[in-house]
């Protein structure tokens, strides 16, 4: 089953099948406009010689001859008629008969015979099928027979004068419009409705009397044999030599086709299935060149030459991919250690709230890549000092990191040496001012906590408001004096403030990555519903604090990549005692 379906497939059945179907279409369409040009032809002449005949005898033989006039004698009497050469043998015999000789009857017998004579010869002659001349009712229902002359070789049996008949429906309307429109001629097709006659073609044309009246109506008919004998002749011989044609050129296309087509193309076929597998096989297949001489079809050839071309270049890009993945695997090893620096550069929990109990403290950060931009940072100062600090880098990646690594060690050491935080600040952007090409920016909320009486004082340089749990126990997000981010206006002086906490009292700190997280309809996340999760999980420690809040975002952004990093900082004061 599958060899039939795969010849009845190929390329060569396929192309040849269409071939030969074109060419069948192409031969029956010439045969059929041939068919019907020469039918045309043909059939005109057909209509011509009837309408000919027709109008010969009309003019001539019975010109100016009513055969009305006959219908008063019977064909016995016309017959009787005929067998005296003229006048005075008719005489004659009727003295012998002691009958009186009627001048009147025998003059009309002698022209009526001599017409049917002159239209027996014509019709003989010529060979139509039959010439016969009648009178219709006024209806046209029937008709009344007057002449009937027909050919000895027809079959046709001569009708009596006088005989009646019903007129066929074909020839109804060609009798009115004569008598009633003035037609000269028409031409009636019978190829139906025979009964024991033959298929044939009739002219009809007036007969006039001699004041020009039309008395009566003259029917030549000629069968239509030689017309379907001939019809099918050229449909057989045209079919015989369409059929011919058709195999000598399918023989000629065929080898032309296998020859320079199939051929060629079968070749290049196996030449692609090798390239394929010996790309799955071999991590560098093998190129194999086709050439340009696999036949004289252009469009071949340059199907041949790209497969040449595409092997080269195939192999050449996975050498090209195979080397950009080394180098990738290379940079992504460096990214990897990376992370795991910068992750290790965020400090760690455990032994400072082991030796401190005055206060909790827990942080997180996600970064939108394998490294970020944020950080986050809690160290003690001195022994009663705490330093709680997140920032957010002006941009995301590798060049973030570092930058944010810069400034979180300049922070923390400049924090060692003492201070108001509003100056270190200021130290550490007139550091990064220095040398800074890329213009890059940091924004930090920076707080140091004296974690004996609850005092923080604290710089805001550009970032996020963070939100506080005072002693009215809510969450509140309250604009405090802020001053710009770091590196963004190189010199400017920062703003600090101070504010107390009592036990119980917390912080939350946090970069825009959070309230600007967004979902597939591009709602933000917004600070409205930070606050809504603070205030409802209160009686969480920081550490839970921080997975809820983690939780409920990716909740909210449900499939939507996260965009930017995201740094969450969560602090409890619990006092000295």
């Amino acid at each position: 089953m599958k060899t039939i379906k795969r010849f009845f497939t190929s390329l060569y059945t396929m192309t040849i099948g269409s071939i030969i179907i074109i060419m069948i279409v192409f031969a029956v369409s010439v045969s059929l406009i041939g068919y019907f040009a020469f039918s045309s032809s043909f059939e005109k002449e057909y209509y011509d010689s009837v309408q000919r005949i027709a109008n010969l005898v009309t003019s001539n033989t019975m010109a100016g001859i009513d055969p009305s006039d006959y219908l008063q004698y019977s064909q016995e009497t016309m017959d009787e008629m005929k067998e005296y050469r003229n006048y005075n043998e008719y005489v004659n015999q009727c003295n012998i008969d002691g009958i009186e000789p009627d001048e009147e009857t025998f003059d009309d017998a002698y022209t009526y015979n001599f017409i049917k004579d002159e239209i027996s010869d014509v019709c003989n002659i010529i060979g139509v099928s039959v010439i016969y001349a009648i009178v219709p009712d006024e209806d046209f229902k029937h008709y009344t027979c007057v002449f009937n002359c027909v050919n000895k070789n027809s079959g046709y049996d001569p009708w009596d004068m006088g005989y009646r008949v019903e007129t066929p429906s074909e020839y109804y309307e060609a009798y009115e419009r004569i008598y009633n429109h003035g037609s000269k001629i028409e031409v009636v097709e019978r190829y139906t409705n025979l009964g024991k006659g033959k298929p044939h073609v009739t002219a009809i044309a007036p007969l006039k009397n001699e004041e020009g009246d039309i008395c009566g109506i003259l029917c030549v008919q000629r069968f239509a044999e030689g017309l379907t004998n001939t019809r099918r002749n050229f449909v057989q011989g045209i079919g015989g030599l369409a059929a011919i044609l058709i195999i000598i050129i399918m023989l000629l296309e065929s080898r032309f086709l296998r020859k320079q087509v199939v051929q060629p193309i079968e070749r290049i076929s196996k030449e692609a299935e090798r390239f394929a597998r010996d790309s799955k096989d071999r991590e560098l297949p093998t190129a194999q060149t086709i050439g340009s001489n696999i036949c004289k079809v252009n469009e071949i050839v340059s199907l041949a030459e790209s497969i040449d071309n595409m092997e080269i270049d195939t192999i050449k890009s996975i050498e090209d991919i195979t080397t950009m993945t080394k180098e990738k695997e290379r940079v992504d090893a460096d990214i990897t250690l990376a992370s795991k620096i910068q992750l290790g550069m965020l400090p760690q929990k455990n032994q400072l709230i082991e030796n401190h109990k005055e206060f909790d403290v827990s942080a997180a950060m996600k970064p939108a890549k394998e490294v970020g931009g944020d950080f986050y940072d809690f160290f003690m100062v001195d022994d009663t000092h705490l330093a709680i600090l997140v920032a957010d880098v002006s941009d995301k990646g590798v060049g973030a990191a570092f930058f944010m690594a810069i400034a979180k060690t300049l922070i923390k050491a400049r924090a060692r040496l003492g201070g108001d935080p509003a100056e270190m600040i200021e130290y550490v952007d007139a550091l990064i001012a220095e040398k800074n090409p890329q213009g890059m920016f940091v924004t930090v909320w920076f707080g140091i906590i004296d974690i004996i009486n609850g005092h923080v004082k604290v710089c805001n340089a550009g970032h996020d408001y963070p939100a506080i749990l005072g002693s009215d126990g809510v969450y509140k997000i309250e604009k405090t004096p802020h001053g710009p981010a770091v590196g963004f206006i190189p010199g400017a002086k920062q703003i600090g403030y101070e504010f107390d906490m009592a036990p119980g009292n917390r912080i939350f700190l946090y970069t825009d990555g959070l309230n600007e997280a967004k979902r597939s309809d591009g709602e933000r996340f917004g600070i409205s519903r930070i606050l809504e999760v603070l205030n409802d999980n209160k009686e969480l420690d920081n550490d839970q604090m921080i997975l809820k809040m983690k939780l409920t975002v990716n909740a909210f952004a449900g499939d939507e990549p996260q965009f930017d990093d995201m740094t969450m900082l969560s602090f409890t004061y619990n006092g000295r005692n």
